[in-house]
């Protein structure tokens, strides 16, 4: 309620009255809660309560709740992480754009949300090694402040069958998808507890589903897990959830034509999740909206990982 109030009186206009202030306080929890369930209504009351629906649903400000946090996002500088980064950054963060190698593109997106009027930095580091992970954080944290938002969206893709996989792959796919995700989270846990607030949302894959994706859907699968183990750790300052799409609409998948064909046909909805969707939601759960929901995996797949057995026909005689 304190921060409410907060808000609405710095987005009040001036020449308030002393009686309307007297108002203020039996008027503000009428106006949040019609403006959740009913806005004509906040609507017809009176000229204060107006004025105060007006302030606290102000278009100019929609979306702007991340103001002056700061959000690390791994594997920003291409396909999703890029959307992530740049809708973050329109939420108001101040955005850690991470590369691992790619660090031209990760400043051209740094450069595309200053001109879009937000704010951000490039970081280069490998996430399969803790000490670049360690220095990434340290780096992050004295440049743009500490980390608020964590999206641990880098993750490669293996699918090698078990029996002929290397240790190497094994251990790459396993730190890097995996390992950073909790280390990371060990990392910028302790400023978000100090800060009293803190989001953690990490992007999976329905690759966790299936039998046939090696160890990068075992790293996937572990991830859930990681994320229900955290969001009990973490609480009540720190909200964990992952964020899980099926196969996402890309200049790649475009590539392979036939792959794509069959997915879209075994998708419900007929048609796969664009990385701009995917985005979007990672914002949503690092919104009040969110609030009360952690440990959470929030699945975009159109309905393509819904259990379904074919329809046998079977008539009786």
């Amino acid at each position: 309620m304190a921060r409410t109030v907060r808000f609405v009186l710095a987005k009040m206009k001036p020449g308030v009255t002393r009686e309307e202030y007297e108002r203020f306080e039996r008027e503000v929890d009428y106006v949040i809660a019609s403006r959740l369930e009913n806005p004509w209504i906040a609507a017809a009351k009176p000229p204060l309560a107006r004025r105060l629906f007006d302030a606290v649903t102000d278009p100019s400000d929609a979306g702007r709740f991340l103001e002056r946090k700061v959000a690390l996002v791994t594997g920003a500088s291409s396909g999703t992480g890029v959307d992530i980064a740049r809708q973050l950054a329109g939420a108001g963060a101040r955005v850690a754009v991470h590369y691992r190698m790619a660090k031209a593109e990760a400043e051209r997106i740094v450069d595309e949300i200053h001109a879009a009027g937000g704010d951000g930095a490039a970081f280069g580091a490998e996430v399969a090694r803790s000490d670049d992970l360690r220095r990434l954080v340290a780096d992050v944290s004295e440049r743009l402040g500490s980390v608020s938002v964590l999206v641990n969206n880098a993750g490669p893709f293996n699918d090698t069958p078990f029996r002929t996989l290397a240790e190497a792959d094994w251990d790459y796919i396993m730190d890097a998808n995996l390992k950073a995700a909790w280390l990371l989270s060990q990392l910028v846990a302790p400023g978000m507890e100090r800060a009293g607030w803190g989001r953690i949302v990490n992007i999976g894959a329905t690759s966790a589903f299936v039998r046939s994706h090696a160890v990068y859907g075992l790293a996937k699968a572990a991830l859930l897990h990681l994320t229900e183990s955290l969001a009990i750790e973490l609480a009540p300052a720190i909200t964990v959830n992952a964020v899980v799409p099926s196969q996402i609409a890309s200049p790649r998948t475009d590539t392979l034509a036939e792959y794509k064909a069959r997915a879209i046909a075994a998708t419900p909805l007929g048609r796969l999740v664009t990385q701009d969707e995917i985005a979007r939601m990672v914002v949503l759960v690092c919104s009040p909206a969110f609030d009360v929901v952690t440990g959470r995996a929030i699945i975009m797949d159109g309905g393509r990982t819904i259990p379904r057995f074919p329809r046998l026909e079977l008539k009786q005689d």
